[in-house]
Order: C-alpha cells, then sequence, then structure tokens
C-alpha cells in the first residue's frame, strides 16, 4: 500500500471517484514517531503505519484536503493540526461550518506554530494553503506537482484554468518559499512526487 519516497517518508493514494483524479498522502518519519499530511482513510491503515512508526499527529495542508483527518484523529486519539482560518484568510464562518459539520477537534496551526518532527509551516498566500517543510521536501496539497519529472501549478492540466493567471499566481506564491527553504523535493497531494532537483526546476 506505501509506496517510498525515502527511507524516511511514503506516501499511498486512491482515485477520487468524483474529479477521477489520484489523490495522494504521505507519511513522514523521525525517531520511530509517524506524521500523516493530508490522509485518505484506507482499510489496515492504522496496521500499516505502525509497521513504520508510532502515529504522532495528523496535518492538512488545506481545508479541502480534509480526507480522513477527523476520523483518523478520533480514532487513533492523536492531534489533528488545520491551517489557521486568519492566517490563511480562509471565510471564518463558512470554514467554522465546515469544521463543525466534520466534527474537526484540531488545532489550528500557522507559520509561527512548533509543529511535531520540527515540520516548519510556510504559507502559500494565493492558494490558501501551507506547505510543509520536512527535511530537505517540502509537502503542499494542490498548489504543484510533478509530472515526468518537471514541475507544474495548479490548475494547467488538473482544472479549468479560467482566466489563465492563477497558475502564474501560484507560481509567484511558492517558488519563494522552494527558494528559502532549499528543498529539493516536492510532496503533492496529487500527479507525482518530485524526489531531488528542485531547486533546478525554478
Amino acid at each position: 500500500m506505501f509506496e517510498p519516497i525515502t527511507k524516511n517518508i511514503f506516501r499511498w493514494g486512491t482515485l477520487d471517484g468524483e474529479s477521477g483524479l489520484m489523490m495522494y498522502s504521505h507519511l513522514l518519519l523521525k525517531d520511530g514517531k509517524a506524521v500523516l499530511i493530508d490522509p485518505i482513510m484506507m482499510p489496515n491503515l492504522i496496521r500499516m503505519v505502525k509497521v513504520l512508526g508510532e502515529p504522532e499527529a495528523i496535518i492538512m495542508t488545506n481545508y479541502p484536503h480534509i480526507r480522513g483527518s477527523p476520523l483518523i484523529s478520533r480514532q487513533w486519539n492523536i492531534p489533528l493540526y488545520i491551517p489557521d482560518i486568519k492566517e490563511a484568510d480562509e471565510d471564518e464562518e463558512i470554514t467554522r461550518m465546515f469544521i463543525d459539520l466534520y466534527k474537526m477537534k484540531g488545532e489550528q496551526y500557522g507559520e509561527n506554530t512548533s509543529l511535531p518532527m520540527g515540520i516548519k509551516a510556510h504559507l502559500i498566500h494565493s492558494r490558501h494553503e501551507f506547505s510543509l517543510h520536512f527535511e530537505n521536501f517540502l509537502v503542499v496539497g494542490d498548489t504543484a506537482y510533478g509530472i515526468n519529472g518537471k514541475l507544474h501549478f495548479y490548475p494547467s492540466g488538473m482544472w479549468p484554468d479560467e482566466d489563465g493567471n492563477k497558475a502564474r499566481l501560484n507560481a509567484d506564491a511558492l517558488i519563494p518559499v522552494i527558494r528559502k527553504t532549499g528543498a529539493e523535493g516536492l510532496l503533492s497531494g496529487h500527479k507525482e512526487d518530485i524526489p531531488s532537483g528542485l531547486q533546478a526546476l525554478i
């Protein structure tokens, strides 16, 4: 079920029956602990995770990537970190309804939050999304992804780009984070991960 990216990073995925896109989640490991990013609930997930490390927390990159996060957090009794509504410039009333609907009991996080395993959050301003810096990788939900080893930005190739500017805005928002962190790999919620050479692609 898990696909290794490095010895400390794994991913798993499934087809989204509504959009027809593959959705991916990531498992980060350090010192025998495991953090799940945007986790998709799958049969035997807890057993598979525990083979690799003790589950410590779940982190959502954005609200549309709720996936199995609330259920897994409740069932496993581990903390759920959700993006800070104000910092991500989300509509607070709508997002609160979203949180209540899914019974999300999570701690809101921002760029200054101390996250497990030394993970550092960086806001992607045009996306209402956080990238997560772990070791030499950035983890994103939707903002960017790989295709055949090349870096692409939402929505080109995934969703219609009605005004022709959204992909450029997303590039302009994420590229400074890539440069600031020095990350050499990108882990994405869709399409392909980029395991190395990220700096050269920007």
